[in-house]
């Protein structure tokens, strides 16, 4: 055996070792069933294992694993062209945070356009927790309650700010009773049934022209007994949705100059059936914010036995500043804000030192945790919006594999009958090489964390029809070779020797396009050339490689006169 043949030949059998070890983490995972995983949820070290075992296999992509897609639009208005794209990677960024700590494996975050963020999420087990958590802000404030002094004076100016006359005048004219009414008016007595329904529609009249001449103010309840939640005004849940609206009209920042109103984040159960929102009065600039947050945690609430709240501390800096806005403010209420929602206001009773704090609202382990999560990855630099969201069930992605890997098999199983039946001991070669190329393909998608998709199952069964195609070509060139009554070893050498660079510029070309996909496609167009374009190569090695050192190994012997093929 010379030198070159045993060089190609060590160099093949290297390489297809590496690629059984490198793709045995693989086959471990696919031997794990359902059963064994869900059994490992309650060991530990188990568990860990399954999941190392895991992070070596080879990732599926959604179409395969199941899981969440979706498209985030930032929110760019009012914004310069730079700062739109420092916005668009400063969200990127906080969203990789984020989703790092929820614990989703192997997800995909990438920009797409001047506005859109693409995230998936394979494996996703709880699609409407995750999307709670990728689309809040979760911009943390800390702002003083203003005194209920200055209620009526702000309330008055807004009233104005809304008020119609045309509304007004309507209401009044509607407000005027009928003639029938006032006619049965007067006939009086225990026994009118008209009085009470008079009295019901002039009070109707009455709150209408009311809500007209104060169309803030109209919708806010007095509760007293509502008392202790830092604030006074409270609406129906009803109207939240109209009060928001009204909060986030232009008209209320320009008559609110150094103040804001914000609403509670949840509602108040009075135990009736009746639920009111309370409204808070708050500084227009917060004292403080959840850039000085240093951590957040979850811990139990010992005032609801079975409910949570998240335990902060602040840095240096903010325990300073904290410090020094409690001591200063000793009696007043301090709103704890979360996106412009309020989900606490407490007095403060002392001077806070050391940096530490609870946000109480009533939540559940994991709303607690999350909450915690949200605080410690930071706020989003800008408002984001899911504008896209696709959701692959588990059993879809199964039922996909399934199918994608029949058809895989099917199609490999009547190549590899073909070209058995047409060129006998020289066609086993090439069924040699065809598994070889697979084996190989698939441990790069592995050892390079690279995403199978289902039109990556595609791209490799075209390569296994383009290995086949570049084999025929060699095994075609053998075939001339030896009708020329040359030697087996001389049509071996001159039919690899003629067909390699034909096989090469096919190839070569067909790498280019796959490359030109892979630079400039997204999603399934990607994922069918990422395959394509390694199962190029791969196809390369083994039938320029691999198939001519085993046929030049058993066409060694000078004296062989025939040769199956």
């Amino acid at each position: 055996m010379n030198r070159s043949l045993q060089i190609r030949a060590g160099l093949s059998v290297v390489v297809l070792l590496v690629s059984l070890i490198g793709l045995w983490p693989t086959i471990q995972a696919l031997s794990i069933n359902k059963e064994e995983r869900a059994a490992a949820q309650g060991n530990a070290e188990r568990l860990a294992e399954i999941q190392e075992i895991d992070s070596k296999a080879i990732r599926r992509g959604l179409d395969l694993k199941g899981g969440m897609y979706l498209v985030l639009e930032i929110d760019q208005s009012d914004m310069t062209p730079a700062e739109a794209q420092d916005a668009l990677q400063r969200v990127k960024e906080s969203l990789v945070r984020r989703i790092d700590k929820f614990g989703v494996s192997e997800p995909e975050i990438t920009t797409f356009g001047a506005s859109r963020i693409v995230v998936k999420l394979p494996g996703l087990q709880d699609p409407e927790r995750a999307k709670n958590l990728i689309g809040k802000t979760a911009r943390l404030e800390f702002r003083l309650v203003r005194p209920d002094t200055e209620l009526q004076e702000v309330l008055e100016k807004l009233d104005r700010a809304y008020l119609d006359e045309a509304v007004v005048a309507a209401a009044k004219a509607a407000e005027a009773p009928s003639e029938d009414v006032a006619q049965a008016d007067t006939t009086g007595g225990e026994d009118n049934p008209f009085g009470t329904l008079e009295a019901d529609e002039a009070a109707a009249a009455s709150d209408a022209v009311y809500k007209a001449e104060h169309p803030f103010s109209g919708m806010l309840i007095a509760q007293p007994g509502l008392g202790g939640v830092g604030a006074t005004l409270f609406l129906d849940e009803k109207d939240v949705g109209r009060m928001q609206k009204l909060l986030d009209d232009p008209r209320t920042a320009r008559a609110l100059r150094d103040v804001e109103f914000q609403l509670g984040d949840t509602p108040l159960d009075l135990g009736n059936g009746t639920f009111f929102r309370a409204l808070y009065l708050v500084d227009g600039v917060p004292a403080l914010t959840g850039d000085r947050l240093e951590g957040a945690v979850a811990t139990n609430d010992n005032e609801n036995i079975g409910r949570f709240q998240v335990s902060f501390t602040l840095d240096s800096r903010g325990a300073r500043s904290f410090a020094k806005m409690t001591g200063d403010n000793q009696g007043r209420k301090l709103a704890i804000s979360l996106d412009s929602r309020i989900s606490s206001a407490p007095t403060i009773q002392n001077r806070i030192p050391g940096g530490q704090g609870v946000i109480t609202g009533n939540f559940s382990n994991n709303e607690a945790s999350d909450l915690a999560l949200l605080l410690r990855a930071g706020a989003l630099p800008a408002d984001v919006q899911i504008v896209e969201e696709r959701t692959v069930g588990p059993s879809l992605g199964s039922d996909s594999i399934q199918k994608g890997v029949s058809a895989a098999m099917y199609g490999s199983i009547f190549v590899i009958l073909f070209m058995l039946v047409y060129y006998r001991l020289s066609g086993l070669i090439t069924v040699i090489a065809l598994v070889s190329n697979i084996i190989i393909l698939m441990a790069v998608l592995a050892q390079f964390g690279l995403v199978l998709t289902l039109p990556g199952i595609a791209g490799i069964i075209l390569t296994v029809g383009m290995a086949v195609d570049a084999n025929v070509l060699i095994n075609e060139r053998i075939r001339e070779e030896l009708r020329k009554d040359k030697t087996i070893r001389a049509s071996v050498q001159s039919g690899y020797m003629n067909a390699t660079r034909t096989i090469i510029d096919a190839n070569v070309t067909t790498l280019i396009a796959g490359g030109i996909l892979l630079m400039f496609g997204t999603g399934p167009i990607k994922g069918f050339a990422v395959t394509l374009s390694i199962g190029i190569i791969t196809s390369m090695f083994t039938a320029l490689v691999m198939t001519r050192v085993i046929m030049e190994m058993s066409t060694r012997n000078k004296g062989k006169q025939t040769m199956s093929i």
